[in-house]
């Protein structure tokens, strides 16, 4: 999810929204730091909206439709109240919903909250307590098994394993193997057995697979991604409850001579189902693959790479064209955003005349992408993609560049959620290179079939159990991505992390 809380994630399901109605009223729960609630506008439409106290940068809305089909918007800020509108709603529909907010640098998770269509009150659910079946334990935690497949190259004692995640409070923790929960502390970068690289300390929060080869994941994480690391543990340096990743663009980084890779996920028991991926939105560091199990529904879904690091890399030297080759080095290939794709790159204009020419076709042709029971429909004007969504809305895209193509953002990550929903297709549709024909959105057989594309995706795909991969931030359009997810939300009966070499 790199889209983690960006994020991405990033969100874990990518379904139709189908919500609420009823007569114009607003209801509204307080909470220390936060007012929110749900109006109704019409008998098909409502805002859900949310007022913090402190002005925050972002606000998310995540909600569920009679609880599935999970759905993830960055909300719009209008004075203070942050808002989004959901239409084409129908009566009865239960609604959960809850928000990631922004507060003085930390991101923070509310409490969820339930609110009827057609009701006149919301309400702030209870969770039930249920026996949880099919292998977890009975308090909605479950175990996760490390397979050391490195055959022989890394010892147990050698690989190492680092988790964080948000607790219930929206504290930002890491996990111990016992599944607790510590909120990050910069004092940890002092305390006895902290680590120590290039003068500076860090905290000293993993543990290995001698220590642990399999733990207890908690029954409550959010923005979850368990870093696995060899040879060496990361280098993490934390702030007030918060932490700081590898960046692999900054040449001092203690962590760019480590071989790591990692796995993020999210799951709140009861509430919302267990969600994981193996990723290569950013990098590949050696190959992984993720086994999720629920023994009571006969759930058992592999993701991930059985290819040897050594055949990865050989493999992608032939596979890829020649702007592509230079992302891998001794201790990863990073992602074309990361490398030479960025602005101001050595291949910054990778992709420039595919842009042009997709952008002069719709120029002179209709756009229209049909999606479902949506259609989207319009024509570039201006230099900007303008349509209208079923005939509704006056909206617009901007043209893109390479670097908002690779990383999916900027052009392909503002506007309204209409905007933000056809920017991910659009975005999708230009790394799998068939962003000109509409119909082939939709068509697998048809991605990476053109002479520009994301080589780096595409190779991902080629070599992904059932060529499923994270190539890029919205490789989850049409279903294509490495994540799984459970239909309910008991607990896993097992989740097994292969790390391969």
């Amino acid at each position: 999810m790199k889209r983690l809380l960006k994020s991405k994630y990033i969100a874990w399901l990518t379904l139709v929204l189908i919500l609420l109605a009823a007569i114009p009223y607003a209801v509204a729960h307080a909470a220390a730091d936060f007012t929110q609630g749900v109006t109704a506008l019409s008998s098909t439409q409502v805002k859900i909206w949310f007022t913090p106290t402190t002005a925050s940068t972002l606000v998310d809305v995540h909600y569920l439709n009679n609880g599935a089909n999970q759905q993830n918007f960055r909300m719009t800020n209008n004075n203070g109240t942050w808002e989004q509108t959901v239409s084409n709603l129908s009566n009865g529909t239960v609604l959960e919903y809850w928000f990631t907010y922004e507060k003085s640098g930390p991101l923070y998770d509310t409490s969820h909250f339930t609110y009827t269509v057609g009701s006149s009150t919301g309400t702030t659910p209870t969770a039930t307590p249920t026996t949880s079946t099919g292998g977890g334990n009975s308090n909605g935690t479950f175990p996760v098994t490390l397979q050391n497949n490195t055959n022989g190259k890394w010892a147990n004692n050698q690989i190492y394993i680092l988790i964080f995640g948000m607790n219930s409070s929206g504290q930002w923790c890491y996990v111990k193997p016992d599944g607790s929960m510590v909120p990050v502390n910069p004092a940890d970068a002092n305390a006895p057995n902290h680590l120590t690289k290039n003068g500076v300390n860090y905290a000293n929060y993993s543990f290995t697979l001698a220590q642990a080869p399999t733990f207890t994941a908690p029954a409550s994480i959010v923005g979850g991604r368990m870093y696995i690391s060899l040879g060496s543990p990361l280098f993490i340096p934390i702030s007030n409850n918060g932490w700081g990743g590898p960046d692999l663009s900054n040449p001092t980084d203690p962590n760019l001579d480590v071989i790591f890779d990692w796995y993020e996920f999210a799951y709140v028991y009861n509430k919302t189902p267990f969600g994981g991926n193996t990723t290569q939105v950013d990098m590949f560091g050696f190959p992984m693959t993720a086994r999720l199990q629920q023994s009571a529904i006969s759930y058992d879904q592999t993701v991930g790479i059985t290819a040897t690091r050594d055949q990865v890399f050989s493999q992608y030297a032939s596979a890829v064209g020649a702007a592509f080759k230079p992302l891998a080095n001794t201790y990863r290939i990073v992602a074309p955003y990361k490398g030479d794709f960025k602005q101001g790159g050595s291949q910054a204009n990778y992709m420039q005349s595919y842009i042009d020419q997709v952008w002069s076709y719709y120029t002179t042709n209709p756009f229209s992408y049909q999606r479902g029971g949506d259609t989207f429909a319009g024509k570039v004007v201006n230099n900007q993609l303008q349509f209208t969504k079923n005939g509704a809305g006056s909206y617009s895209i901007g043209k893109p560049t390479t670097s908002d193509v690779m990383a999916c953002a900027n052009t392909f990550a503002t506007g309204s959620g209409v905007e933000k929903d056809l920017e991910a297709e659009l975005c999708a549709a230009f790394n799998r290179g068939v962003a000109q024909n509409t119909a082939n959105w939709r068509n697998p057989s048809t991605y990476y079939t053109n002479s520009i594309k994301n080589d780096y995706a595409m190779f991902w795909h080629q070599i992904g159990i059932d060529h499923r991969a994270y190539g890029f931030a919205y490789d989850d359009v049409n279903d294509q991505s490495s994540v799984k997810i459970l239909p309910n939300a008991n607990p896993p009966s097992n989740l097994t992390i292969g790390i391969g070499w």
